[in-house]
């Protein structure tokens, strides 16, 4: 028996290297990219003689290596992700004032005069244009 120092004792084993993926793969999930999933993103420079190379365009603070960043997707402006949590505000819809804005149709409960008289009958026209197909409907 060999001594288990020896090069000669060790059993020889085959080197097995697999082949790498032609795609481009993203670093956070490992899923292939596509390019139309890429943004163009675009940083805004720092005026003048500050440190630093870039800034928020919005809260005009210089970024450090620490400061945590999001890219929007539209327009690819970066951003710095405390603006994004602390200045942005989700417009809810719905109190917009148009009528059917969420797909409910609104019918009066109040009945009133479109004119002289009481407002029930047809004078000089102006109730013979068609029906409304949505928003507010008056039932006169």
């Amino acid at each position: 028996m060999q001594a288990f120092w020896m090069p000669g004792s060790v059993p020889d084993a085959e080197v097995v290297v697999e082949k790498p993926s032609n795609d481009t793969l993203c670093p956070a999930c490992n899923k292939p990219l596509k390019l139309k999933d890429l943004v163009p993103v675009r940083f805004t420079k720092v005026p003048g003689d500050k440190e630093g190379r870039h800034m928020d365009p919005v809260t005009k603070d210089i970024f450090t290596a620490a400061t945590k960043l999001v890219a929007l997707k539209p327009t690819g402006d970066v951003v710095a992700l405390d603006t994004w949590t602390k200045d942005v505000i989700e417009l809810k819809t719905g109190g917009t004032g148009f009528c059917a804005r969420d797909g409910d149709k609104v019918v009066s409960e109040k009945h009133f005069a479109l004119g002289p008289g009481s407002g029930r009958q047809d004078l000089r026209g102006q109730h013979r244009s068609a029906r409304s197909l949505g928003g507010l409907v008056f039932m006169n």
